[in-house]
């Protein structure tokens, strides 16, 4: 009886794995850009989170690819209002590792507001 329903159970698991691979695989074949506006941003604002920042980027980015199934990350515009540590070395390591993270200060990010 145990072995019956064993079986079954193993059954279920790999008939669901093979539908969710093949549903993911329509759509990145269907779909491969989910998003097609290539301007959002994702606006981070931080004052002295030299210790959070790196890990709330990456956390962005894998929750984005997780969602997109790995097609798609937003731009991540880092606004600095005034830190004192070593926030902004921290931000242009993230920039210089990824292109689609910009980093930037208060006042520039006021301005450029302004502009649109």
């Amino acid at each position: 009886m145990w072995y019956i329903l064993w079986q079954a159970l193993v059954t279920v698991l790999v008939i669901y794995s093979i539908l969710n691979i093949l549903s993911k695989l329509v759509v990145m074949i269907f779909n491969p850009e989910p998003y097609a506006q290539k301007d959002v941003f994702v606006v981070i604002k931080v004052k002295n989170q030299e210790q959070n920042i790196e890990r709330v980027v990456r956390s962005v980015i894998l929750h984005n690819l997780k969602i997109n199934c790995g097609g798609y990350v937003p731009n991540i515009l880092i606004v600095d209002t005034g830190s004192s540590d070593r926030t902004k070395e921290v931000s242009e390591k993230l920039c210089s590792q990824y292109s689609f993270v910009f980093y930037t200060t208060e006042e520039e990010f006021e301005k450029t507001k302004k502009d649109f």
